[in-house]
């Protein structure tokens, strides 16, 4: 009997100091990457704008829904995260996002031309209000390879 009840003692003890890592933890995260694409910033505008077809260039899209506000991506995982554009120029990309998941946010892209192609900046960041799903987001996913691998993907894209 003893030792069932300092098992008990224990995983409170381990519940306890996992509640107050997650409140511990920040509540925004944020990705960054840049990259040089070949192409002008009109051509990468018109590539981002065209949601739909990000499904074919895009790894885990699986599909793209427009509304009456913007679209919805729905991820391979059939995660559902709503998107509106608050800016799309030539200079600039602004997007507010969230998620079914409990999450939200902005993404951010400035566009400077160069002689050879633009250069793109972008900042992601994620707002998530849950302290189990910080500690969950930290484990599972990295702001900073996803904005990397978006702009890899997007520059093959705008280039090819």
């Amino acid at each position: 009997m003893r030792i069932i009840i300092w098992a008990a003692a224990a995983l409170l003890v381990a519940a306890g100091l996992v509640l107050l890592v997650d409140w511990l933890l920040p509540a925004t995260r944020e990705g960054r990457a840049e990259t040089v694409i070949d192409a002008p910033p009109a051509r990468i505008v018109a590539v981002i704008a065209d949601v739909e077809a990000q499904v074919a260039w895009r790894d885990g899209i699986a599909a793209v829904e427009r509304t009456a506000e913007g679209w919805v991506e729905v991820t391979a995982r059939g995660e559902r995260i709503s998107f509106v554009a608050e800016e799309m120029s030539e200079a600039r990309i602004r997007l507010r996002f969230a998620s079914e998941a409990g999450y939200s946010g902005t993404w951010e892209a400035v566009m400077t031309p160069q002689a050879q192609g633009t250069q793109m900046r972008v900042l992601e960041r994620a707002h998530i209000p849950s302290p189990l799903g910080r500690i969950l987001a930290r484990l599972l996913f990295n702001p900073q390879a996803f904005a990397t691998k978006y702009l890899a993907a997007l520059k093959a894209r705008a280039e090819g």
